[in-house]
C-alpha cells in the first residue's frame, strides 16, 4: 500500500467513524476506536481494506442523497 492509500484509507476511516486517531507506536502505525481501543495498522486494514472503505464511504454518501 502507498503512502497516498493509507492516507486515504485513514482519512475515510475518520470519515466514517471507524477511528478516531491514528499514531506511529514504535515504528508501527496504531489507530484508535472512540472508545479508545488501540489496534495495529495490518489488523484494521486486514478487516477494512481501502476498497471496502471506498464502498462504505460511497453507500453512505448515495444513502445522504435518498434523503
Amino acid at each position: 500500500m502507498t503512502q497516498s492509500e493509507v492516507t486515504q484509507a485513514l482519512n475515510l476511516a475518520r470519515a466514517l467513524n471507524l477511528i478516531v486517531a491514528s499514531r506511529t507506536v514504535n515504528g508501527a502505525l496504531q489507530v484508535y476506536s472512540a472508545a479508545g481501543y488501540a489496534r495495529s495498522w495490518e489488523s484494521f486494514n486486514s478487516e477494512y481494506p481501502l476498497e471496502r472503505l471506498q464502498a462504505m464511504a460511497e453507500r453512505m454518501r448515495l444513502r445522504g442523497l435518498a434523503s
